[in-house]
């Protein structure tokens, strides 16, 4: 029977050898292998690996080669093991980024006992329990961006029919704005209009995805 693996990356500073000792307890009869790259991982590694937990240290400061170079780890899941959350939250806008976020994961470092092996054991599955704190950090990161970006494109609008193509992009019809703005019909219609000249695109649609940031761009 083929023994499962799971590999420690880095110096010691992230996942102690308490920690170490943690994982041998909840994860009986699998071994631990401990590297310094994950370039000696790959090179002395027996397989299969079934998770890699990269030290915050050994991350080279979340930049695109970082994780490329991560990319050859050869086990199936890795997980960043942090305590620093600025860090983790970068990790996860890059591996949400690239066509293969689903090996990705995190592991805070600062947890109760009971929930840090709760989410050791979901990342072994293959599973990402991403803390709500950073859901929440990449959401306002969003709305700001989508904020900037509606600011830039729609410069050419009247103050108006920014405020028409605001409702049309939160999903409402001609009579529901004409409604909130106190409008007829007829005039919403109008400065509906008016947007897709302007914006220079085909539809209501294209005209609130230019809002939103995901339409074509304004020269």
């Amino acid at each position: 029977m083929t023994t499962v693996s799971i590999a420690i990356i880095g110096n010691g500073l992230t996942v102690s050898t308490k920690c170490e000792e943690l994982i041998k307890l909840e994860f009986p009869g699998t071994d631990i292998i401990r590297v310094e790259t994950v370039e000696a991982l790959t090179s002395c590694a027996p397989r299969p690996i079934k998770l890699a937990l990269i030290e915050q240290e050994a991350f080279s400061d979340a930049d695109s080669e970082g994780l490329e170079s991560l990319k050859q780890c050869p086990a199936d899941h890795i997980a960043l093991a942090y305590l620093d959350d600025t860090l983790a939250l970068r990790f996860l806008e890059q591996i949400t980024s690239h066509n293969d976020p689903d090996r990705f994961g995190i592991l805070p470092m600062n947890l109760q006992y009971d929930c840090w092996t709760y989410m050791l054991r979901l990342l072994f599955l293959g599973q990402c329990c991403v803390p709500q704190v950073f859901l929440t950090r990449q959401g306002s990161v969003v709305a700001a961006q989508r904020k900037s970006h509606a600011n830039m494109t729609t410069t050419q609008l009247t103050p108006r029919e920014r405020e028409v193509l605001e409702l049309v992009a939160s999903g409402k019809q001609n009579k529901l704005i004409a409604v909130d703005l106190q409008l007829s019909e007829h005039t919403v219609k109008l400065h509906m209009h008016h947007i897709i000249k302007k914006l220079g695109v085909r539809n209501r649609t294209e005209a609130a995805g230019v809002f939103l940031g995901r339409g074509q761009s304004l020269a």
